[in-house]
């Protein structure tokens, strides 16, 4: 059987995806779905342990993790992708001068625990695949570059870390 000679199947498109992003504060939903340029699906890995038995080694996994992901958002003038998420990374506008402790701010960043969503679509909209990230946070953000010698779009790149990841299928 040759490849794709089953005119039935149909593979999915990297470009038919949506982003929804929703936590306790707020809900950033209607604002930067579509803004979402690419992102990283979830990635699940294991170390493997060995064990010798007398003259054989036994390989074994151990427990599982979910590595971070990556979205690169398009930054536009009406809706501020970096300001909305400089606000989710930091609980206050309070700067380090105006903390008023000579230890430091005790809760500069905390773990506002969102659920981001990644929905992917086949070529007629339909949904094909839905991943939740369930106790995502905002691990860190880039708030990109400026060049002068570019046209290009203004990108914001958010990582998130989460706790484990569902996926339902359609």
């Amino acid at each position: 059987m040759a490849f794709w000679s089953d005119n039935t199947i149909e593979p999915l498109r990297k470009r038919s995806f949506l982003i929804t992003i929703e936590n306790d504060a707020a809900s950033i939903v209607d604002d930067f779905s579509f803004l979402a340029k690419s992102t990283d699906k979830p990635t699940l890995e294991t170390d493997v342990n060995e064990y010798r038995l007398i003259n054989q080694i036994k390989k074994f996994p151990s427990i599982p993790r979910w590595n971070d992901i990556t979205v690169k958002f398009i930054d536009t003038k009406d809706k501020s992708v970096s300001r909305t998420f400089y606000e989710l990374f930091f609980p206050t506008d309070k700067f380090p001068d105006e903390w008023g402790q000579k230890a430091g701010c005790p809760s500069a960043i905390s773990k506002r625990s969102s659920t981001v969503t990644i929905i992917q679509y086949d070529s007629v909209g339909q949904e094909k695949s839905k991943w939740e990230l369930i106790g995502a946070f905002v691990k860190s953000i880039n708030f990109g570059d400026l060049d002068y010698s570019s046209d290009d779009l203004s990108e914001v790149e958010v990582v998130f870390a989460y706790d484990y990841a569902k996926i339902t299928s359609s």
